[in-house]
């Protein structure tokens, strides 16, 4: 009997197993090469999802002839061992066809289930794109600040930033052969939902084991409800126009032969880095340079020392207050729906320590942000001749954010969360961390949409 290359896994894949991607993705294109032709192949993709549970089970009852399949391939067994044997395939295809169970005609789901939430979940496994800007099921607490924001049960699912004109994909577990439903207040039959006052907010279809979703208007947690042979998923959508941060960029000299080492195209490689990888695959906001140029000690009118100190509490050593007077504003056009934003004056010197608490020794910090100017100094993150480009983007980008989440963190006189900072390590706005993330929130301040009130119209 002929035997194919056999496959190689190294910890046991399906259900309740550690589901390694490689291993994963070996057993789907070991079925889907043993699969008649007439089916449905799986992605290989590496996810464990139920469609890979199903294909495993399926595969064991009718070539093995178990009667309960336990839906799992160990790395030594009879499983391996028959999706290792070519004669498999024709055995697969030869056994009856179990039938899928089908949705009664005479009881058609509701347009509008009374309690999905008590409905099996259709697993969600991220954007096709890979990028932030999502959050999946179950919405975990977003506990930032004042707004302690716990979504109640009936808000949990998946949310996903959507650019107005542009596309997302979610890759969603769903079986491709059985019908899928779009629903919502507001949605119509082509999958378009439409604000109260019939203006449309994004399409939303499916294609293979996706849901695409389209902006076509800023709006803010647009619901839409899918539903597949009993199971359901929420997705709350939120389309957001692209927000530009005009900046200004001074290359500070502190005193003769001392100076920041960013150069004016390492600038726009921080820029380039900030925008398409961290602001705008999360919330649509665009660093935008307007002017970059050399600010020299004779300009200032003084020497500045080898680290600049920014001291609130003690005017006399405080050296940013010699830098404001650099600042510039201009106006800048924002696209339709997106809110104004201060320009940026960032000037950027090789080492800030700052003052934080009254009393208190200054510490080294690697940015600061002013709220009520938008002036931001910048470390230069120089090591030696090195610049550490991708540190300086990811700081750059912790600061603008400060500026457009403005008092998030912070209730009245009472610091809710320490230091106006997020606490959570992933985050971008975590103190000193490596983090990028967004979190809904956040999103929702940098960026904010009008929250427009469905149609009422089916």
């Amino acid at each position: 009997m002929a035997t194919l290359p056999k496959i190689s896994i190294a910890r046991p894949v399906g259900y309740r197993a550690q589901n390694n991607i490689a291993d994963v993705r070996a057993v789907q294109e070991r079925l889907n090469l043993l699969l008649d032709p007439s089916r449905t192949p799986l992605e290989e993709d590496g996810f464990h999802g139920p469609l890979t549970k199903g294909m495993i089970g399926d595969f064991q009852s009718k070539v093995l002839g178990f009667m309960n399949p336990d839906q799992r391939v160990d790395p030594v067994g009879p499983t391996v061992s028959a999706l290792n044997d070519a004669a498999s395939a024709a055995k697969w295809k030869g056994a009856p066809v179990t039938p899928k169970p089908v949705q009664p005609k005479d009881n058609p789901k509701p347009d509008n289930p009374v309690d999905p939430s008590g409905m099996p979940k259709i697993p969600v496994f991220g954007p096709t794109d890979g990028n932030l800007g999502f959050d999946s099921f179950p919405a975990p607490p977003q506990v930032l600040g004042p707004l302690q924001v716990k979504f109640p049960p009936e808000r949990d699912g998946t949310w996903i930033m959507v650019p107005e004109g542009s596309e997302r994909s979610l890759r969603i577990g769903i079986d491709p052969d059985s019908p899928v439903r779009i629903a919502g207040k507001g949605v119509d039959d082509e999958g378009i939902a439409r604000s109260g006052t019939e203006q449309r907010l994004l399409r939303a279809v499916i294609k293979n084991r996706c849901l695409v979703i389209k902006g076509l208007n800023s709006c803010r947690d647009c619901k839409l409800d899918i539903f597949q042979n009993g199971r359901h998923l929420r997705v709350y959508v939120s389309v957001k126009p692209r927000r530009i941060v005009p900046i200004f960029a001074f290359y500070v000299e502190h005193g003769p032969g001392l100076k920041c080492r960013v150069s004016s195209g390492e600038l726009r490689t921080v820029l380039k880095i900030a925008n398409s990888e961290i602001l705008i695959p999360q919330c649509n906001v665009e660093l935008r340079l307007l002017g970059d140029e050399l600010l020299s000690h004779k300009e200032i009118g003084r020497h500045l020392g080898f680290v600049v100190r920014a001291d609130v509490f003690k005017e006399k050593k405080d050296e940013f207050k010699y830098l404001k007077p650099f600042a510039k504003d201009r106006m800048f056009p924002q696209p339709a729906g997106a809110d104004h934003v201060k320009t940026v004056n960032v000037f950027i010197v090789r080492e800030i320590v700052s003052a934080k608490e009254q009393g208190e020794r200054p510490e080294k910090v690697n940015g600061l942000m002013s709220l009520e100017t938008g002036m931001c100094l910048l470390d230069d993150r120089s090591y030696g001749k090195m610049t550490r480009i991708k540190s300086l983007a990811r700081t750059l980008s912790h600061e603008i954010g400060h500026l457009l989440i403005q008092q998030l963190y912070i209730h009245n006189a009472d610091v809710v969360q320490p230091k106006a900072h997020n606490p959570y390590d992933d985050a971008l706005m975590f103190p000193g961390g490596l983090g990028k993330k967004l979190y809904r929130v956040e999103v929702e301040a940098m960026n904010p949409t009008p929250a427009w009130p469905p149609s009422r119209k089916p």
